[in-house]
């Protein structure tokens, strides 16, 4: 099986600078995040939030050690109140190969194949405020809760899920762990271009140990699950099976406007082992890899990382950008791109400048796309070249607004 440049490249432990000697947390504090992580602080970022589900201010630190501690929290006050405690959350997925291509699958009992859906990772999970009182909210990949920010309402988009699903708030607790999902859809678009409007689906559980448990031996209360690809099983050779189903989800695959794709992103692998543990390892098809990781280092892997940093930020900058890009590749690799990649960032602000410009203007007519979507479109032809239509009416449509 061939396989890209990328997949073939061995883990690269970098060393972000998140924490200078201005931060508004104590030292003391950092070094007990730092504990309850058991990780060196030159990983950690610390925050200061507002949980928009329970009112509660949050102060601690986030781990960005891209292994499973990706995105946890070393959570040390609520409500101004001393709550120290550990929240684990979805870990980085990994391939299952090394830097050679040599597979390293476990002793296997079986492996349950989902898809792998192409959205924003929402983790719902149980904190304890000073009086032990608990409470569930929702967190991005690499932020402490649910925003809304320039590039999506990702809060706003959450909570009509949570009208939709109204069983999801009981599943931490329902099930004794946080839970991933993700949140797809046209409305939330990414690589991957679906019919949808907007849906999500349970990934799997984290238990306080950060041990991972398949939708099946969940209690999920009717909430979806990604597509179920089938079981492999002892007697069936797992590399084999990866070069087949990579090539099937490869023939799904079709190119879409916008420089998207329909179709499906890959598979998550859920194995468990002989000795009983889960081992998650990610599949993806080539049309996908050679988006991200065609050649190593290229303008479409750093524009897709642009997108993902304004999950979490409103602004883009370089140093933050640079951290999300040491996950996957080499220090040397990104310097000697560093012309381009500054590029990326100039293009990626104009499309979020656009879209914003776009967003407004629609506002401001007082119509809805959905109702009269030539009215809307003449409307806005005063206000934009004829060549951007085309555009205009994209942002529209994957906003939400057709």
């Amino acid at each position: 099986m061939q396989l890209p440049q990328r997949m073939l490249a061995a883990p690269y432990e970098a060393c972000p600078k998140t924490l200078s000697p201005a931060s508004s947390l104590r030292m003391d504090a950092i070094e007990q995040a730092g504990e309850l992580l058991d990780l060196d602080p030159k990983w950690l970022q610390e925050f200061d939030v507002s949980d928009p589900f329970s009112g509660l201010a949050m102060t601690g630190c986030l781990s960005m050690k891209p292994d499973h501690r990706y995105g946890a929290l070393a959570l040390l006050t609520v409500d101004g109140k001393d709550a120290p405690q550990r929240i684990l959350a979805t870990p980085k997925l990994h391939y299952p190969f090394g830097k050679t291509g040599e597979f390293h699958f476990p002793p296997i009992k079986h492996i349950d194949i989902f898809e792998k859906l192409d959205g924003t990772n929402v983790l719902a999970y149980r904190f304890k405020d000073a009086a032990g009182a608990e409470h569930v909210t929702y967190k991005l990949r690499l932020h402490p809760v649910l925003r809304n920010g320039r590039w999506g309402n990702f809060l706003d988009m959450w909570r009509e899920l949570l009208e939709r699903h109204p069983a999801i708030a009981e599943l931490p607790a329902r099930n004794d762990c946080a839970i991933s999902f993700e949140m797809y859809g046209a409305r939330n678009a990414h690589l991957i271009l679906y019919e949808n409007a907007l849906d999500c689906a349970v990934l799997f559980g984290i238990d306080a140990e950060g041990r991972c448990r398949p939708p099946g031996d969940l209690d999920l209360q009717e909430v979806p699950v990604p597509k179920l690809y089938g079981r492999l099983n002892a007697d069936d050779d797992p590399v084999v099976a990866f070069a087949r189903i990579r090539e099937e989800i490869e023939a799904d695959i079709r190119p879409s406007d916008d420089d998207k794709l329909t179709g499906s992103e890959g598979a998550v692998w859920h194995i468990l082992t002989t000795a009983g543990e889960q081992v998650l390892f990610k599949c993806k098809p080539e049309s996908v890899e050679a988006i991200h990781w065609k050649g190593g280092l290229n303008k479409e892997a750093v524009r897709a990382t642009c997108w993902n940093l304004l999950e979490t930020q409103d602004n883009l900058d370089y140093p933050a950008l640079e951290r999300l890009l040491l996950e996957e590749y080499q220090a040397d690799d990104i310097e000697r791109f560093r012309e381009h990649i500054d590029q990326c960032l100039a293009e990626v602000q104009a499309d979020l400048d656009f879209r914003n410009r776009v967003l407004d203007a629609y506002a401001a007519t007082g119509k809805k796309l959905a109702d009269d979507k030539a009215e809307v479109m003449r409307a806005l032809s005063s206000q934009f070249q004829k060549p951007e239509m085309k555009k205009v009416f994209n942002v529209l449509k994957h906003a939400g607004m057709e």
